[in-house]
């Protein structure tokens, strides 16, 4: 065993340890979502330990066999686990309770034959020589692994869906960091990065998970305040801006209690992510207001606005009578609901609008969100009276 793979351990135990400790002292993130994390850690110590301790002892005395077995089995064991762990901070919870236990199976299928191979040729075995060789069904473990990380990737991907595919270039990067380095262990099995590779993937996705979620409304799982201020610097393109904010919600909270109030709201987030979110990003921007921005593109998509600039808005108004329609199914079990949510809209066309000084062409992102503000209160006004 050179100097170089035990310096690569070193590292990589060091670093799990530094994510430990800045799991212990970190606010942001839930109790549960760092106990998980904190257990990954863990496992991925436990398996870069085990492969160490098994090179180790390749070529030993034979009297380490069965020590030497115990190890590379504990590895095994635990190494499919790791992105199941992964998937329960992304929403594995949501996973109807048959699959669960056909995972939970197929978990003590894997541990029960790395048992095995401690003392038989199965998924692996240590000759009397002290050496660890490949049994005839590793292929199975392999494939035990692989549907891991291709389970956890589903998961990653529906958990990106629910928060508006935010950051999806960062999760792509990570996910072919995660895979190149396994690549490189398949291609030449004298290189020991894999766990390092892991240990990595986990600081990653940590930065990607903590990022995530300081974009979000921790009820709504819209798209939160910070989020939407960021998002007016950067706008330079042509759009929509829809405001929304529930009718009579303050006498919602007054009747019911504030716990019912926030079950309202969910389902309100609920609807305009079905609304508008094939075409829009979607935020709560205070207590009972929201605001909905089309991506780039998408004012284009919906309606040749070129030519109907002085038009009717007719596709912005067709968005609004879809999530009308669609709260309109909330009626019969949430009858508070015919309150309506009350709407306004603008349009800005970009910075190089040529109408940009006409009356009908606002100068600025933050003058059109002035003029859906005052439309939306305007109807609810209406709604009042």
């Amino acid at each position: 065993m050179n100097r170089y793979y035990s310096a690569v351990v070193f590292i990589t135990l060091t670093m799990l340890g530094t994510i430990i400790v800045h799991l212990f002292d970190n606010e942001t993130l839930s109790r549960r979502v760092k106990k998980e994390f904190t257990q990954i850690a863990i496992l991925i110590c436990v398996c870069s330990i085990c492969e160490f301790f098994g090179l180790y002892l390749n070529r030993t005395s034979n009297q380490f066999v069965i020590v030497h077995g115990i190890v590379k089995a504990m590895e095994f064991s635990i190494a499919p686990i790791i992105p199941i762990l992964y998937a329960r901070i992304v929403g594995i919870k949501n996973i109807r309770k048959n699959r669960r236990l056909i995972i939970f199976s197929l978990i003590i299928l894997n541990i029960i034959c790395e048992i095995i191979s401690i003392f038989k040729p199965f998924i692996f075995y240590i000759n009397e020589e002290n050496v660890y060789m490949h049994g005839f069904f590793y292929n199975f473990y392999i494939v035990m692994y692989l549907a891991g990380i291709v389970f956890f990737i589903i998961e990653l991907i529906k958990y990106t869906q629910k928060y508006q595919s935010k950051n999806i270039a960062t999760l792509v990067a990570i996910i072919f960091f995660l895979i190149s380095g396994f690549l490189i262990k398949a291609f030449n099995d004298d290189i020991y990065t894999d766990w390092l590779v892991v240990a990595i993937s986990l600081l990653l996705f940590m930065i990607y998970y903590s990022d995530l979620s300081l974009k979000v409304d921790p009820l709504t799982s819209l798209l939160n305040r910070k989020s939407f201020e960021n998002r007016l610097k950067k706008i330079d393109y042509p759009t929509a801006v829809i405001m929304l904010d529930a009718n009579y919600f303050k006498e919602i909270n007054d009747s019911y209690g504030h716990q019912f109030g926030d079950k309202i709201l969910k389902i309100i987030s609920k609807t305009i992510l079905q609304a508008y979110g094939k075409y829009a990003d979607c935020y709560r921007i205070g207590g009972d207001e929201f605001c909905v921005i089309l991506k780039r593109g998408k004012l284009e998509e919906l309606a040749n606005y070129q030519e109907n600039k002085y038009g009717k808005y007719e596709m912005l108004e067709d968005l609004n009578a879809r999530f009308d329609e669609l709260l309109s199914k909330q009626f019969e079990e949430f009858p508070m609901l015919q309150n309506g949510v009350s709407k306004g809209f603008g349009i800005y066309y970009g910075p190089n609008d040529e109408f940009k000084h006409n009356y009908f062409s606002p100068e600025t992102i933050k003058e059109v969100i002035q003029i859906a503000d005052e439309r939306m209160y305007r109807e609810k006004q209406k709604s009042k009276n």
